[in-house]
């Protein structure tokens, strides 16, 4: 069966507007769709424009990979308007203070010292050399850090409370992403993206920032693509961001052909890889050993990818219309108590990341959160009166 992918990519467009339509221009899920639709469907773009993509796109399934992603928004927009985003929503700053996190800025202090340390070790070893070299360069803890530093920019509500947890947050996060251009990573893009977002959400200020913000990270994640690959940096760099349709035409392209259906095994990973001493076998790492084996290159995943490899195209809208209803849950509950603003931008973050990774890095990055938020709780200090935050 042939599908246009003119019209998946002309259909797909139409979720943000109608969600800004519908939900005011206020909607964060507008602003997260809008960047799923420049990961997915950029590549298609710069392909139906006569552009390079990913190699090894299978381009006689880029009609059927769009569907997938068009489905993908299809339930997006669904649960989106099922369930609305709250209108009334407050500044978790202005909400009173019922306990002190004091674990929380030296958390900070302590990313910040172990980056510091990598960073004036490894030196020029930073200034030349792949993102593989980089990294090695860095050291085994990289991929930890880079989980933490997920997780310890998330306590944005909590840090900012005090004088002290702004400065360290701060200082924190301007040698995070310091550190992220010295390895070639772009995670600190969807932080500092979700942040902006999760800060004008609630001040009731105008979205222009974030729109632009977005922008201006769009661009910068794209420089630092073609720099870390050795590349061109041009204006067609811009439309292919990443491997979602690398990945979902070669999964469409074997599956079922020549590997089954997992029938939710890979979820059923994900769940048991959070045991320690069960690690599972990445997705990405099973493509790896299919498509080339051998290769110490990284292609990631996709989460329509995944959910395409376990119960072919039928899955895609159940799983995304999950997480949407997931994340409307948390967003209009950020004023409602610290731990929902801390998740609501940690699962932004997590569900930005893992739309080019697959569920067992998603269900990581949340599930870790919430315990890493628990120590974070554990150690707090009831207040003895309730009074406004700071500002």
């Amino acid at each position: 069966m042939h599908f246009d992918p003119w019209y998946t990519v002309a259909a797909a467009g139409l979720t943000v507007p109608v969600l800004l339509l519908v939900g005011g221009r206020r909607d964060l899920l507008a602003y997260v769709a809008a960047y799923f639709f420049v990961f997915g469907f950029g590549p298609v773009v710069s392909y139906l424009l006569g552009g390079s993509i990913y190699f090894g796109t299978n381009t006689m399934l880029i009609g059927r990979a769009s569907l997938g992603l068009l489905l993908a928004f299809a339930a997006v927009l669904a649960a989106g308007l099922l369930v609305r985003q709250r209108r009334d929503l407050r500044d978790p700053l202005s909400s009173e203070v019922d306990h002190h996190y004091p674990l929380v800025p030296v958390v900070l202090a302590a990313l910040t010292l172990y980056a510091t340390v990598v960073l004036i070790v490894g030196g020029t070893g930073f200034l030349a050399g792949t993102k593989l070299d980089r990294i090695g360069v860095a050291g085994p803890g990289h991929y930890d850090y880079l989980l933490l530093e997920m997780l310890a920019c998330s306590l944005y509500f909590l840090a900012a409370r005090t004088s002290v947890g702004r400065f360290a947050y701060r200082l924190n996060l301007v040698v995070y992403v310091a550190y992220c251009l010295s390895t070639g990573e772009r995670d600190f893009v969807f932080v500092l993206f979700a942040l902006i977002l999760h800060r004008e959400l609630v001040t009731g200020r105008s979205m222009t920032r974030p729109i632009m913000a977005g922008i201006a990270l769009l661009l910068g994640a794209t420089v630092l693509f073609g720099l870390r690959g050795g590349g061109p940096t041009d204006a067609g760099q811009v439309l292919n961001q990443g491997s979602v349709l690398f990945v979902d035409t070669w999964v469409m392209t074997h599956v079922p052909s020549v590997d089954p259906f997992q029938h939710g095994a890979s979820y059923l990973h994900a769940l048991v890889n959070l045991v320690p001493g069960h690690p599972q076998v990445p997705l990405s790492e099973w493509l790896v050993e299919r498509y080339a084996p051998g290769s110490d290159s990284g292609y990631g995943f996709s989460l329509t990818g995944e959910a395409y490899l376990n119960f072919g195209l039928a899955g895609i809208p159940v799983l995304f219309a999950a997480l949407t209803l997931v994340h409307r849950l948390l967003v209009n509950r950020i004023d409602r108590s610290p731990v929902y603003a801390y998740l609501s931008l940690l699962f932004t973050v997590a569900w930005m990341y893992g739309f080019r990774g697959e569920s067992a890095s998603l269900l990581k990055t949340v599930v870790y959160g919430l315990v890493f938020y628990g120590v974070i709780r554990l150690v707090s200090v009831q207040a003895r009166e309730a009074v406004p935050a700071c500002a």
